[in-house]
């Protein structure tokens, strides 16, 4: 996505009449999980049934555990309640969804029961990503534990919910769970109006703010965003669903728990189907966002407690109009699936379908999408490209610059 804006709501509204996860009781002790952070996505290292170890993500928006339907077949769970189903996680299409019953999931030496995990197909999504993506932790760890994220030391902390007493100085604000989804309210300033909603809690969402097709259509936002003469950049928003059309564009400012992000990149999407297509929400917060903080998801008092880090500078995105996905498996492999139109990438000839084979001389293979994304937010700078275009190879020199 152009930088981490095709925003995932990945597993999202996915199937909101589970059970609730069946396990003994949580240790009053915190239990702390380390996590790597790409592009500011928590992922984790998690084992499903004694597995091998899996490459899940910690997916605040989604109503249940999930697992790859590639990686459920693989270890051999059984599935039940097959079905193509609509209105699955973001995305106007439909999807292939399932369960498996009696699932143990384990993280590092903590283990819990999940009596039905849900199973989708995930690697499409994967390619966005840039990572293998085996699966999702949603509602049924966060609903057993109070979970802190810690962006800054890369962790997870697991609070007993029955021994969790905040005594911070911390923000703390109501937090509305809605079938397993986190909703908090959180405030939209643009050209001097204030559009205040109830905003998802998405942790894998890379962007700041995507708003919701009913949302934006109610307030007559993104005429106001054009008539004020702010450049809107045609992209897509990619899910499990499949894709829904999404225009990006900076707002004056977004509010949320008492602070103010100044001049935050915002998704406007234009959905069909799925997650962006609710009347009951405004949109999703991402991890643009929620990164700048301690984020602590305390469901049994009903607060999402905050406590600040550092102070959110002005975010950047994608500054050469390219939009790539790499290829599973091993994800080595990136291809060009967008080339926005008057950007530096346009005006130096990439094209859709060219195949990164070096990056200012570094070979493709050894770069990660991530470590790609980042280069390419640095305004002013000039950066060598050389592509495969069928049996060819393209050497391309373009000079970065921002794009909203």
């Amino acid at each position: 996505m152009i930088n981490a804006m095709r925003t995932l709501t990945i597993i999202g509204a996915l199937l909101f009449y589970l059970a609730s996860v069946i396990a003994q009781p949580p240790a009053e002790d915190p239990i702390e999980i380390p996590f790597r952070l790409v592009e500011n996505v928590v992922w984790l290292q998690v084992r499903v049934n004694n597995s091998r170890p899996l490459n899940f993500i910690l997916d605040t928006a989604a109503a249940t555990d999930a697992v790859n339907m590639r990686v459920a077949e693989e270890l051999h769970l059984p599935l039940f309640a097959m079905r193509t189903r609509a209105n699955v996680g973001a995305g106007d299409g439909l999807t292939r969804t399932a369960f498996a019953p009696n699932v143990q999931i384990s993280l590092s030496d903590t283990n819990y029961e999940n009596p039905r995990v849900g199973a989708v197909p995930l690697d499409s999504v994967s390619r966005s990503f840039g990572e293998p993506f085996d699966g999702a932790l949603g509602y049924d760890l966060l609903s057993r534990w109070v979970v802190t994220i810690d962006y800054q030391q890369h962790k997870l902390v697991l609070h007993s919910n029955e021994a969790f007493e905040y005594k911070g100085s911390g923000r703390t604000i109501p937090l509305r769970p809605s079938f397993g989804v986190p909703i908090a309210t959180g405030t939209l300033v643009l050209d001097g109006k204030e559009y205040s909603g109830d905003f998802i809690i998405d942790a894998p969402a890379r962007g700041s703010v995507t708003l919701a097709t009913p949302f934006i259509a109610g307030n007559g936002l993104l005429d106001a965003m054009r008539s004020s003469g702010r450049r809107l950049l045609e992209t897509e928003l990619g899910g499990v669903g499949g894709t829904s059309k999404n225009a990006l564009g900076r707002v004056a400012a977004f509010r949320f728990a008492g602070i103010t992000f100044e001049s935050p990149i915002v998704g406007c999407a234009n959905a069909t189907g799925g997650a962006f297509a609710r009347r009951d929400i405004a949109g999703i917060i991402g991890a643009e966002i929620l990164h700048h903080f301690r984020v602590t998801l305390d469901y049994p008092h009903g607060q999402l407690i905050l406590e600040q880090f550092e102070i959110p500078d002005v975010p950047e995105t994608d500054m050469s109009g390219i939009t790539w996905e790499s290829q599973p498996p091993d994800h080595n492999e990136l291809t060009a699936v967008r080339v926005q139109d008057n950007s530096p990438a346009a005006e130096a000839g990439v094209k859709v379908g060219d195949v990164l084979v070096s990056f200012n001389d570094q070979p493709a293979a050894e770069i990660r999408k991530w470590q790609l994304t980042e280069a390419l937010k640095r305004p002013g700078e000039e950066v060598k490209l050389v592509v495969k275009r069928g049996e060819k190879e393209v050497s391309l020199r373009l000079v970065l610059r921002r794009l909203i």
